[in-house]
């Protein structure tokens, strides 16, 4: 009899995780400068960018919608939940992560169709410094952008000596969710903000970022060049934006910069697959 009551418990569970997972789940993610279009925070971009890729599976059984917020006037929906912060994720009435950790854990532990995990300690030393490097030039905490140049530099040599499309394969991890956005950020944000560039001659970094532009999870998750300069001036720790610079922004055709410099391509730029 307690056999048979075990056999019944465990198919109720399983009917309730069958019934979690086909309830849409809900990524809050923060808003531009108009209250409704992404904004430029990389993290949300990164778990925006996840939840794509795993939905785009065949097996995958994830459905999921976006909500933007304007974390200064929340809607009620999300201040009454406790969240006060985006990146965060809901899923049916109980279930509210508002740590990244916590949110890229759930998905992979309930949605496990692709598995994106990566475990490569040589791609994680060639990208462990890089967003470091480019917060301390962007924040001027260093000035001379040599520490980044050099971390860009150490993605490179790495990229040169692997034979995946990816960091670590030839299909998206983790680390390319989150890395990609990082180094779209380090592109658009530092080169309006402090007038760098990507070294055109970094051939195998442009071919990655080439490869990566070319990903619709990355298109669909990305925000305007405009809110990535805008969410980047806006920080009290970094330049701020001229009026007038502020106003051209405002009035530009919405602007994605997935193109690879001419004279990249030009200087035998790393393809693979």
């Amino acid at each position: 009899m307690s056999g048979r009551m075990d056999d019944e418990l465990i198919d109720y569970l399983n009917i309730l995780h069958f019934i979690s997972t086909m309830e849409p789940v809900v990524l809050w993610v923060k808003a531009g400068s108009d209250g409704v279009r992404l904004g430029g925070d990389p993290l949300c971009h990164q778990i925006f960018m996840i939840l794509i890729e795993k939905s785009l599976h065949p097996e995958s059984d994830l459905l999921f919608s976006v909500k933007t917020v304007n974390e200064a006037k929340p809607p009620p929906e999300f201040r009454e939940v406790g969240l006060r912060h985006a990146p965060a994720l809901q899923h049916g009435s109980d279930l509210i992560l508002s740590h990244q950790d916590d949110i890229i854990d759930y998905i992979d532990r309930e949605f496990p169709v692709p598995s994106l995990k990566c475990e490569c300690s040589a791609a994680s030393d060639a990208t462990a410094n890089l967003f470091r490097s480019f917060a301390f030039f962007i924040k001027e905490v260093n000035i001379d952008p040599n520490a980044l140049t050099m971390e860009l530099i150490r993605l490179d040599r790495y990229l040169a000596n692997i034979n995946t499309r990816f960091l670590t394969a030839d299909h998206l991890t983790h680390l390319d969710c989150y890395i990609l956005p990082k180094l779209h950020t380090i592109r658009i944000a530092l080169g309006a903000l402090k007038g760098y560039e990507i070294p055109i001659n970094l051939h195998n970094l442009w071919g990655y970022m080439k490869r990566g532009y070319a990903m619709e999870s990355f298109r669909k998750s990305c925000p305007s060049d405009q809110e990535i300069i805008l969410y980047w001036a806006e920080r009290p720790d970094t330049p701020n934006l001229t009026s007038q610079k502020r106003s051209q922004l405002y009035r530009q055709k919405t602007a994605y910069s997935w193109d690879v410099p001419m004279d990249a391509q030009n200087g035998k730029i790393k393809e693979k697959g």
